[in-house]
């Protein structure tokens, strides 16, 4: 990912298109918008807004496989073949 770059509100009124155009192009993963000199919105290219959403999906997943792991009863848990003959139909 490249270094974060910042834009002015005012910059990003005035070059909507280029600024769209520059994420497309992948010269920026992301812009920091800035109002007031203070950082007040994130503007991301596609690739790295799907790429931000599977990381958080792994890591609910991962979370969730942790939790259940440490419930996990063996004496309890159904074969696959148990589990085939029970949705198979």
């Amino acid at each position: 990912m490249h270094s974060e770059e910042y834009l002015s509100a005012t910059d990003l009124s005035k070059k909507t298109a280029a600024t769209i155009d520059a994420l497309e192009k992948g010269l920026a993963d992301r812009l920091i918008i800035l109002r007031n000199n203070a950082p007040k919105a994130v503007l991301l290219s596609m690739d790295a807004y799907e790429e931000l959403m599977e990381e958080i999906e792994d890591l609910r997943l991962g979370a969730l496989a942790l939790a259940r792991s440490k419930t996990f009863k063996p004496e309890e848990a159904l074969s696959h073949e148990q589990v085939f003959d029970k949705f198979a139909k």
